[in-house]
């Protein structure tokens, strides 16, 4: 497991955890100046009040009387208020001392208390007529107290959630590399060769959930195409064997013997037609395996099934009557699927094929296509010896061959093929009991109107 500082989940929560904290932080400011500009502002406009009364009292009692209110409210004592008049050389006319003769506008100076403490005062000085100065302030303890009492607090809150951001990065970077690292572990073990394994899921449903969803059907899929990748191995090693040693038998005994031409092109003929089997017999197992691994890309398009069952049967029909058999047909018209055409033609060959093979002289092969709501249902039956129940499933294994079919030509391929083309359209395909004879039944989805 890669140390926290160096791995990525701890670098993303890290960054998350001092983003949040980052805006907090800016947030947390915001206020405190919003805040601060609001009391200032609120001092600043009860000052302004103050003074303009102030000036329209002195308006009305003349010369002198601009000191004689200011000396009147001093002693008052009104509040946080603070106010002073100087004359044009600076000296204190009424109202309290101040340290400094501050200049015209808003300025922070300080005011003399009785016993010679200095008091911090937000002040506005105007010149008055006579060239002096008039000055009425306030007392900013409300904005003191804001500082005193919401920067410590703030500061606390800041560094609980600064603690609070480190201790969430450590937790939330832990949870996310036990995550990975468990996915991790499942993919060095597979890697290792033990295909069996899968991503874990933890049931929550979140995204490492559903990656490890996709991951586990790639694997499945991956496994799928392996065995598959076995089953054709062992399939072909399984076939091969007889017919390529009877070959090789047939050849030596030919190469052997003293026969002549006639005798020679016999065995040669003989030989061709060996391998023209095996050849047939690789065909149909590639095929198999590219419908079911997906080798073959199963282009969808709309399909008139009707038509292309009624060209079938027609093409059918000769060969069953030379043989003393009939087809009898029963074709819904207009019945379209989405389909390759290709496929379900091989699908519906095979099918008829087997029922030629496996039906008595003078009997009937039945080739049916109905549609319903649910979907499209494609039969060929026949009245052959039947396929017992507990084998009907069996039958659809690559070169399952029954014994009463012993005789009969083939490798046991063709009801495999036509089960992987139908679960490459969707459907699905059974065998059930026609007394006597199989029919066999292809469930295809029916195409959206």
């Amino acid at each position: 497991m890669p140390r926290l500082p160096s791995s990525t989940a701890f670098r993303f929560a890290a960054f998350y955890s001092l983003a949040f904290t980052a805006l907090i932080l800016a947030l947390g400011t915001a206020m405190y100046w919003a805040i601060r500009q609001e009391l200032r502002y609120e001092l600043e406009q009860r000052v302004v009040t103050e003074r303009g009364a102030i000036l329209r009292e002195a308006s009305n009692l003349g010369a002198g009387g601009l000191e004689k209110i200011i000396a009147e409210r001093a002693r008052q004592e009104r509040g946080d208020m603070r106010y002073a008049v100087l004359d044009a050389a600076g000296r204190l006319q009424a109202g309290r001392k101040v340290t400094a003769i501050p200049s015209s506008g808003w300025s922070n100076m300080w005011f003399v208390k009785d016993g010679g403490m200095l008091d911090d005062t937000r002040a506005f000085a105007s010149r008055t007529a006579g060239g002096g100065t008039l000055i009425v302030g306030a007392d900013p303890e409300a904005i003191e107290e804001l500082d005193g009492r919401i920067i410590p607090l703030f500061a606390i809150a800041f560094s609980l959630i600064a603690a609070i951001g480190v201790i969430g990065t450590f937790l939330l970077s832990g949870a996310l590399g036990r995550r990975l690292g468990a996915i991790n572990r499942t993919a060095d073990a597979i890697i290792g060769g033990d295909l069996a394994q899968r991503m874990p899921l933890s049931g929550t449903g979140d995204e490492f959930d559903r990656l490890s969803e996709t991951l586990n059907q790639m694997l499945d899929r991956i496994a799928g195409l392996l065995d598959n990748l076995r089953q054709v191995s062992g399939d072909i090693a399984h076939d091969l064997r007889t017919p390529l040693a009877r070959l090789r038998q047939k050849l030596d005994i030919a190469l052997a013997s003293n026969a002549d031409a006639p005798a020679l092109r016999t065995a040669m003929q003989q030989a061709i037609e060996q391998t023209e089997d095996m050849l047939d017999l690789f065909a149909a197992i590639l095929s198999i395996s590219e419908v079911e691994a997906g080798g073959v890309v199963v282009r969808m398009t709309g399909l008139d099934l009707s038509a292309l069952m009624t060209d079938l049967a027609d093409s059918y029909l000769p060969s069953a009557e030379d043989s003393g058999r009939q087809l009898l047909r029963s074709i819904a018209p207009d019945v379209e699927i989405d389909g390759n055409r290709e496929l379900i033609a091989q699908l519906v060959v095979n099918l008829l094929d087997n029922a030629l093979r496996h039906t008595p002289p003078g009997t009937a092969i039945g080739i049916a296509l109905a549609a319903g709501e649910e979907g499209v249902q494609l039969v060929v039956s026949d009245r052959g010896p039947g396929i017992p129940e507990a084998d009907r499933e069996r039958v659809f294994a690559r070169f399952a061959r029954l014994e009463s079919s012993r005789t009969t030509p083939g490798h046991g391929l063709g009801l495999s093929l036509v089960a992987a083309i139908a679960r490459a359209h969707g459907g699905t395909v059974r065998l059930d009991d026609n007394y006597p004879g199989v029919t066999a039944m292809v469930n295809l989805p029916r195409r959206p109107r």
